[in-house]
Formats: C-alpha cells, sequence, structure tokens
C-alpha cells in the first residue's frame, strides 16, 4: 500500500531535519550562526520540500530545485558571508542532506519501514504528533547530556573580560570562545587571540596596525616584535598580524594569559558583539580557575 504525503507532516518533519543539519554545518565549518537564524534556515528549507508534491517535473528540474534551497536555505541561516565561504557552506549543507537520504534509502532497502519515504533528497515520516513531540524531547535531552559531557568544562568560559597592557596604553576586551581557533605562534607555541585592530587602539603597534590596514609592512625598522601568523579558514588562507603585549590579564581573576595577539583586518559578521575570539582549550589555567 503506498504512503500518503500529508503536507504538514512533510514541512514539520523537514523542518527538524533541516534544522539539525544546518547545525551540523555550523559545527563543521566553525560558522558563527545564531538559533534564530538556523530555524530560518530550516523553515525555508521546510517550506521548499514542498515542491517534490508538484507532478510530473523532471529530473533535471528536481537537481535545479535542490540547488536553488541548499543556496537559500544557506543564506537564511548564515548570510551575509564572502563568496566563497558562501559556496562551501551550501555545498557542505547539501552534501550531509544526500548523506541522510542515502541512509534513509538504505533503510528501505535492506528493512523497508513502513512509514518512511525518500522523495529525491527530501525525507518524509509518517508520525503522529504525540510521536513527533516525544522524539523532540529525546533529541532536546540527547543534546543537553552531549553538551555536559563534551563542553562541560568549558562551559564557564564562554565569554571573558581582559585587559591588554601595551606601550603604555590600556585596552579592555570582550573575547568570545572559539574551540575553532587553533592559531600559534609558530617559535613560542603560544596561543594566539584574534581580536579586531580597532579594539586595540593605542596598545597594537604601529607596524601590526599598518600590515592589517594595508597588507604591507612600512619602513619602520622596529619590527621585533611583529609576528606574521598563518591561517587557514574557510574563507581561504593568509597571515595576521601579531604581537605580544606586555600584560593580558583575565579581569574575572586577575590570571595572566601568556599569549600573542592577531590584529583581525576587518570587522566582524553582523551580530557579533565580541572585540575578538579566544581558544578555551589552549588556555589550562582558565579551566584551574573555574
Amino acid at each position: 500500500m503506498p504512503l500518503t504525503i500529508y503536507a504538514d507532516i512533510l514541512v514539520v518533519v523537514n523542518l527538524y531535519i533541516d534544522f539539525f543539519l544546518l547545525w551540523c554545518v555550523e559545527k563543521f565549518l566553525h560558522l558563527r550562526g545564531k538559533g534564530f537564524r538556523l530555524a530560518l534556515g530550516a523553515l525555508t528549507g521546510a517550506v521548499l520540500a514542498l515542491s517534490v508534491l508538484l507532478p510530473g517535473l523532471p529530473s533535471p528540474v528536481h537537481l535545479l530545485i535542490g540547488i536553488i534551497t541548499s543556496l537559500a536555505v544557506t543564506a537564511a541561516a548564515f548570510a551575509p558571508l564572502r563568496p566563497r565561504e558562501f559556496l562551501r557552506a551550501a555545498v557542505c549543507f547539501w552534501g550531509f542532506t544526500l548523506l541522510l537520504a542515502g541512509f534513509f534509502l538504505f533503510l528501505l532497502r535492506f528493512f523497508a519501514p513502513k512509514n518512511v519515504a525518500v522523495l529525491g533528497s527530501v525525507v518524509y515520516f509518517d508520525l503522529s504528533p504525540l510521536l513527533l513531540f516525544a522524539f523532540t524531547v529525546g533529541a532536546y535531552g540527547v543534546f543537553s547530556l552531549w553538551q555536559k559531557l563534551f563542553s562541560g568544562r568549558t562551559a564557564g568560559l564562554r565569554c571573558q573580560w581582559v585587559t591588554v597592557e601595551n606601550r603604555g596604553a590600556i585596552a579592555r576586551l570582550y573575547l568570545k570562545a572559539d574551540t575553532g581557533n587553533a592559531l600559534r605562534e609558530p617559535f613560542s607555541g603560544l596561543p594566539v587571540v584574534v581580536c579586531t585592530a580597532e579594539s586595540l587602539g593605542d596598545t597594537a603597534p604601529e607596524e601590526a596596525a599598518e600590515f592589517a590596514k594595508s597588507g604591507k609592512i612600512g619602513d619602520s625598522p622596529n619590527l621585533q616584535g611583529l609576528r606574521l601568523i598563518p591561517f587557514e579558514s574557510v574563507g581561504g588562507a593568509g597571515v595576521l598580524p601579531a604581537f605580544r603585549p606586555q600584560k593580558v590579564t583575565v579581569e574575572k581573576t586577575g590570571q595572566l594569559l601568556p599569549c600573542y595577539i592577531a590584529l583581525f583586518p576587518r570587522k566582524l559578521p553582523a551580530g557579533e558583539q565580541t572585540d575578538g575570539f579566544f581558544n578555551p582549550d589552549q588556555f589550562p589555567e582558565l579551566r584551574n580557575n573555574e
């Protein structure tokens, strides 16, 4: 007996699935999405999933709809992004979608569940509202347990106020934890905190500020404290100018942090209320004081 597809259930199921897939993309590519933006992207994908109900569409049209859906969902969840970063996120989302669809096709091939269907790259479950609610509660419980088991040690280190002292100047910075930042100064091995150039003010040496602004080192002979830190990200690769300040102090504990500070030349994405990013896993002294 063929499975009857209900449009409302199709939208709700794909809303859940797309939110999970966007969360995977965010973690895999170290993007900085917000919960409501992921929900907006998931809603976009769920609505566009209704296109599978259109009769008589040839396979190339379904492929085109899949590409458009991936681009639209990525834009709703993560825009604005640089073109290359946006393309990677869209391809990653589409790739995760195809992997999930392939997994359910495997289930259909070998176990033949009667309440599951795969329409192109769209997955459909014939679930009652009560069962869907139960799965939601269960998924939330699993996610919460995962967070406690694997993120508990740094849960209290998501944000830190620090003061940077250098060259007789002081800057007060609000730093956000980012475990995707694995940068270290090549010679000393010290961790690198990435900050916006404007937030550092006069604490940053002129040479580092000039390099961050123009990408070139000026004519000043005093380059002893300047370091160029190579980096790779979803947006490309390059180098960031960095310096070691005289003192970096955590305001909450008074703990001194040995580190270099790299200047990020551009403004942070819209909605990022922070001056920079640090990796709490690189500072065991912070965990010891929590």
